[in-house]
Order: structure tokens, then sequence, then C-alpha cells
């Protein structure tokens, strides 16, 4: 692990992508790169949407987000854009439902001209994807204030087959990015997987953290426990490496790193009714558990002991033991 701080806002390394071990392949997919044809991919979609149990409906609006972001890698603004938020998640393997896409910007001015060049610029390139994307509906908005990030939204109108879909895009810009964005392979639904800059899993598990320190027992992000929890069940890491994310987002937003567990102690009775019904309504059972206390301890054994700086910087996160131990292990985040 470099000692040095990173650029956090710099432009992501072109030296290779990341694509962990173990990262979803494809098997289910159903069809080819390269089909032109807008109905077969619309019944393709609903044919993998049978098999994995899921609504139609949310893996059209996956695909058009998929579309939008592969359209974009071939503009001018490729590197001005780097990929967080759920989307970024197919990258690690992991996929849930999302129905926007979550961005930050670098080096360019975030204002609405901006977003509306990028709009028409992805609109306009050629693609055989079977999807139309109307520039002229788009509209920016910015991100309300109690939002966690402060930015620009961005809705625009897109068309595959029958399926009118909306895109809504989360533009931030200033977070801290440790160790810089990178380069990564996103797996597309139907093939076609492409290239594009994205956040490390540092900053994904940093960004998470402290937003669950900050919010405590308050927070109802439970998209946020799934995600440090099956990112932390899969995946070693250097404890240093983890440590400096958290750390420079933490001064980022002007927070003192303390325990997480005392954050969320008082979750009561009613936050666990909370959770169930979340848990069944976005279907997402099978990669949470049911008692949120339970989802919490586990989170809490992988974060606690760099919150409160218990860990030699070599130590490393053993997935399948769910415990840091001495030594060195072949990490994600390098």
């Amino acid at each position: 692990m470099a000692e040095t701080k990173k650029r956090a806002t710099g432009r992501a390394a072109r030296t290779g992508a990341h694509h962990p071990p173990g990262a979803w392949t494809g098997q289910e997919r159903i069809g080819a790169p390269g089909m032109t044809d807008a109905v077969q991919i619309y019944h393709s979609l609903q044919t993998l949407a049978r098999r994995q149990g899921r609504a139609t409906s949310e893996l059209h609006t996956l695909y058009v987000l998929e579309r939008f972001l592969k359209r974009l890698t071939r503009t001018p603004y490729r590197d001005d854009l780097v990929l967080k938020g759920g989307v970024l998640l197919a990258v690690f393997a992991l996929r849930r439902p999302t129905r926007d896409i979550d961005m930050q910007a670098l080096d360019v001015t975030l204002d609405d001209a901006y977003l509306r060049k990028v709009v028409e610029a992805v609109a306009a390139v050629e693609a055989d994807d079977g999807v139309v994307f109307d520039a002229e509906t788009a509209r920016v908005t910015p991100i309300r204030d109690e939002d966690e990030y402060s930015g620009l939204r961005i809705r625009l109108t897109a068309h595959l087959h029958t399926a009118k879909l909306f895109v809504h895009i989360d533009v931030s810009t200033g977070d801290p990015i440790w160790p810089e964005p990178q380069l990564a392979l996103l797996p597309g639904l139907l093939g076609d997987d492409f290239m594009i800059v994205g956040y490390p899993v540092a900053t994904v598990i940093a960004e998470k953290t402290i937003t669950m320190l900050q919010r405590g027992a308050s927070s109802t992000r439970w998209r946020d426990y799934v995600d440090l929890r099956n990112l932390a069940r899969r995946y070693p890491y250097r404890a240093g490496d983890l440590a400096s994310a958290i750390a420079a987002v933490a001064t980022h937003r002007g927070v003192q790193l303390a325990s997480l567990n005392d954050a969320v102690r008082s979750y009561d009775a009613d936050a666990e009714r909370k959770w169930a019904a979340w848990r069944r309504k976005t279907d997402i059972e099978e990669q949470s558990l049911p008692q949120l206390d339970d989802q919490l301890r586990e989170i809490i054994a992988f974060l606690e002991p760099i919150m409160l700086g218990e860990l030699a910087p070599e130590m490393h996160w053993n997935p399948e033991g769910q415990t840091w131990e001495p030594g060195a292990e072949d990490p994600l985040v390098e």
C-alpha cells in the first residue's frame, strides 16, 4: 500500500481494469453482444427477469442505465465523471435493485449547461442497443440539501421498444476519492461488458461507513447496511487502505472518528420492523439477514477495529473467517 495520500479528484489511472476475483461472469445472460433489434432485447430482458425472479421493469431500467453509461464512455466526457452508487456494485459482483446513476464530476464546472451537453453527447452516440435517449426531455435540478450529497440531478426519458423509461442521474463534486478513480469492468445484463471510470472499493466502503457514523440509529439507509455486509463477506482488504479512505472522507465531512457500535446501539423494535418491511419490499432478502441487529453485528466486526484505530496497516481482512488477521493476502484494494 502506498503511504502517501493521492490526489482525491484526479483522473483515473489507465493502467488496467479493476475486475475482482469471482466477479459476475454473466452466466445468466440471455442474447449476445451487438443485438440490434429493440424487440429482441426487450423480450430477452423479460426472459432474464423470469429466470432471476425479478421484475421486468427493474431489468429494463437497469439495462437503460447501463446503456447510458456505455455510450458515455464513447464521448469526450468519459473521464469527467466517476461512477459510484448502486450501479457500480456490479463491478464487485454485487447487484441490488437501483433506479438511478450516481456519479462524481472531476475538474469541471458542474452546472446545467454542462450536464445538458453530456446528455446530448450520449444521446447522439450511435449504438445497436435498442435504446433511444430523448435529450430534449432533460431537466436539471439541484439535489436537495437534506440528501447525502450536494450537486445536480438530471432526469430524462428513454425508450426501449414499447417501454418508456426514466433515467435519473445524480452528479456530485468535490468528495475525496482514495486512492484514486480507476478503470473498472462493468458487466452488462445481456453481455457487452465495458470499461468505465469508477470509485475504488475503499472509497465505496468509506463513504457508507462515515454516513453510518453520522446518522447513527436515525438512519434508514438500509441499502448501505446490505452493501457493507456483502463487501465484507466477499473480498480481503488491507486495514491501512480502508483506514486511509475512511480518514479522507471523515476529514472532508468534518466528522471525528468514533465507535460505530455506540452510534447504532439505540436502534429499537420499530427499526427492526422497518428493516423487515424494507427487505420484503425491495426483494433483497437473499442478500441480507432477517434481524437488523445481526446485520449490524457483522458490519461492526468488520469496521469497528478500524474506526477505533486498533489495527496495524498491514493487517488484512479474511472474508471467509470474518476476522482481521496478521500477514498479507492478495487484497482487492491496492
